[in-house]
């Protein structure tokens, strides 16, 4: 071979290699043109799922809304036998489906009732506790809740989420927290002072824990005001929970009782269940604790569409059997594969009927 066939050949395997460069610089151009073109076209398109599926539980919002409001126009007394509490099975809609069910929030145990206790009301209880007088209070109540569930049933807990959820800056017991215990923390922060706007905060309070607001959740409300306990909707381990007076042998019994038209003839089943006199009753369960009707209600649906999936959670305030309004909205993408495995509140840990839940 001369050496100019060499020069000539060793330029041809310049040029070729330069080409396949070329080529491979621009099918990676291209490539990543097309992933980003991919990318952008599914969140386009998952953006106008979206936005189909919140107008789809929109619309079921103000049908929930209708329902409630017939049901305040015949009468005061709510209960589970009635049209807004049985749960909408899976609907198809246009391209999925949807399903949801309707919750009264009253027939749980109000975490923000407790913003209600002073200093002297909770110095009071606990000298009725030491003198065995079992009166039925909020305190007790959720004591009795948490070791249902297994949690840490300290008075120490319970007065730090008082402290949290009462409106002063004063301790309520020397164990409890305010500013100056949350200010040492790291991060430091300070308590709401407010109630709490959603069971997630919970785990913010001193001594509590993700892991608890998820075992409380299935039997406990954030609701913005001070609430009676519906005994027509209340689930067993609620009911249980309110007083001794009422076994959990018994719950059951007393439940099959229902609805009841009035406090009065809730007094009367439980006389009977519990073996009990109804001005003993009386006495020790304070009937301001208690309602037979409702003005909170949850309503949570879930609507499959597209491939895509999401839950809806909103709160509903009737007040005085007037016009049912939204108070509260969270609407949540669920995602195909879970990416943590910390405590969280599962949107389905909640039962669509309290009734259906039984003690643990």
């Amino acid at each position: 071979m001369t050496f100019e066939s060499h020069r000539t050949s060793r330029q041809a395997g310049i040029a070729l290699a330069s080409v396949l460069l070329l080529l491979v610089f621009v099918l990676t151009l291209v490539a990543g043109l097309f992933y980003r073109h991919q990318i952008h076209i599914h969140k386009v398109t998952r953006t106008v799922i979206g936005d189909q599926a919140l107008l789809l539980v929109l619309g079921a919002e103000t049908w929930v809304a209708s329902v409630l409001e017939a049901d305040a126009r015949a009468g005061r007394v709510d209960h589970l036998g009635e049209a807004w509490a049985r749960p909408l099975p899976p609907m198809p809609v246009e391209g999925g489906e949807i399903s949801g069910c309707l919750r009264d929030l009253a027939g749980l145990f109000n975490l923000n009732n407790l913003g209600a206790y002073t200093n002297k009301r909770w110095d009071d209880e606990v000298k009725a506790e030491a003198g065995q007088q079992a009166v039925a209070s909020l305190r007790a109540w959720f004591r009795a809740i948490l070791r249902q569930r297994g949690l840490d049933a300290s008075d120490r807990r319970i007065a730090a989420l008082v402290d949290w959820v009462d409106p002063d800056p004063w301790l309520v017991t020397p164990e409890s927290a305010e500013d100056n215990e949350y200010l040492l923390l790291d991060p430091p922060y300070r308590p709401a002072n407010h109630p709490l706007t959603e069971l997630g905060e919970l785990p913010l309070v001193m001594g509590f824990s993700a892991a608890d607001a998820a075992a409380l959740a299935p039997w406990v409300s954030t609701l913005p005001r001070q609430t009676r306990l519906n005994v027509n909707t209340a689930p067993a381990p609620v009911l249980a929970a309110l007083s001794p007076l009422i076994p959990a042998t018994r719950v059951a019994a007393l439940a099959a009782r229902r609805p009841f038209a009035n406090l009065g003839a809730f007094y009367d089943a439980l006389a009977a269940v519990a073996g009990e006199s109804r001005d003993d009753l009386l006495r020790e369960i304070p009937s301001d604790l208690l309602a037979v009707g409702s003005d909170y209600f949850g309503l949570r649906a879930r609507i499959s569409l597209g491939g895509f999936r999401y839950d809806y959670e909103s709160l509903i305030h009737r007040p005085g059997g007037g016009r049912a309004l939204v108070i509260a909205r969270t609407f949540t993408p669920v995602p195909t594969l879970e990416e943590s495995d910390e405590p969280r509140l599962p949107s389905d840990s909640h039962p669509c009927n309290p009734n259906e839940v039984t003690l643990p």
